[in-house]
């Protein structure tokens, strides 16, 4: 495989995903929709159906057409497939039938990959960009939905749960999305505003004592700690896995840094905003005192 189709492949993997976390394949929205119609011009069009990097064919025209949900976009591709478009004999003799088959298996995402293969200039000027801004999109829309909804966990000190947990959990793919991390690294960090940077509060194990305490750190020193903690995702394919950029633990903290963060301390407070330094007592109580 060229350096060029390597580069071709992870960027349908990144930026051409068209299924939904609920398994459904996803609405193209209106201004990608309109590209691609706009695309589909000066195509020869066949009957028979092969792989879409061979040739066109009908079918695959119809299924990508009846993907899109705007009417009046798909009744545009419909009337262009034979004013702006060469159909083969046979194509042009099986379009009423090959049109009833594509409605019965829309797929709107098809339309992309037909440009890709026989209109390839447009496709790297006008459709790459658009489904990249597509993904930035989504990725920024899932992001503030996750800070509108997520309920950050409280710190416990009593709660066994460490750094060195959540790195173990990382390491072993347990992860599966971002809000799992963030859920976590609430039971063991929160930061307030300092007189000069902000101050870090985060939970970790004093093995004099046996008991899980609050450390007081500044930023850079917390930073080294979570850029240790690589993320692998679980449901995350192999290869993406060994050749994308490395995410670690700090870039989930930085993008969702307002579930982390606490307007001040105090030694005991009943504000959810406020930081309560006390915890509980650093040293375990004895039931019986042994004298001798």
């Amino acid at each position: 495989m060229s350096y060029k189709d390597y580069a071709q492949q992870q960027h349908d993997r990144i930026y051409g995903v068209q299924i939904n976390d609920d398994g459904a394949i996803e609405q193209m929205n209106d201004e990608l929709a309109q590209a691609c119609v706009d695309g589909l011009k000066n195509l020869e069009i066949h009957n028979y159906l092969q792989l879409i990097n061979m040739e066109v064919s009908l079918l695959s025209i119809f299924c990508g057409l009846y993907g899109i949900a705007n009417e009046s976009i798909r009744s545009e591709g419909m009337n262009n497939i034979r004013q702006f478009n060469k159909l083969s004999a046979n194509a042009d003799k099986n379009y009423g039938q090959a049109s009833s088959n594509g409605e019965r298996k829309p797929n709107p995402w098809i339309l992309t990959k037909i440009l890709r293969y026989h209109n390839k200039e447009y496709y790297e000027q006008i459709i790459k960009p658009l489904l990249k801004k597509n993904y930035e999109a989504k990725k920024k829309e899932k992001s503030i939905l996750i800070n509108q909804t997520l309920i950050p966990n409280k710190i416990d000190l009593q709660d066994g749960f460490t750094l060195l947990d959540m790195q173990e959990k990382a390491a072993n793919g347990e992860y599966e999305n971002e809000e799992q991390i963030v859920m976590d690294l609430t039971r063991l960090l929160v930061y307030n505003e300092g007189e000069i940077e902000d101050i870090y509060a985060i939970k970790g194990y004093d093995a004099i004592c046996d008991t899980q305490v609050l450390y007081h750190k500044l930023e850079g020193t917390v930073y080294k700690q979570l850029e240790k903690i690589n993320i692998n995702f679980k449901n995350k394919k192999t290869d993406e896995k060994d050749n994308s950029k490395p995410i670690t633990v700090k870039h989930i903290f930085k993008k969702y840094a307002s579930k982390f963060v606490k307007k001040g301390c105090k030694f005991i407070s009943e504000d959810p905003k406020i930081l309560t330094v006390f915890q509980g007592y650093k040293y375990k109580k004895l039931d019986t005192i042994d004298y001798e």
